[in-house]
């Protein structure tokens, strides 16, 4: 009985399609991505930096529309 995987002299035959060298791409990225982003405050500042500068302008944006209404 063969499975897909077939079966050799040193082991089990590995299929190395695409797929799997596209998906084990992006995890080895992901995980060197975590670890800069773990190690270092500068980069992780200037990642979360858009974040901050949206929070920052929303809030004007309410208290704009906060001061706007007392004086109506």
């Amino acid at each position: 009985m063969m499975d897909h995987m077939s079966q050799t002299m040193t082991g089990p035959m590995v299929d190395v399609t695409a797929m799997n060298v596209i998906v084990a791409l992006a995890l080895l990225f992901a995980a060197v991505f975590v670890a800069a982003w773990a190690a270092s405050p500068r980069l992780r500042a200037w990642i979360e930096k858009p974040n901050y500068r949206f929070q920052k302008n929303a809030r004007t944006y309410d208290e704009g529309l906060m001061s706007e209404r007392t004086r109506l």
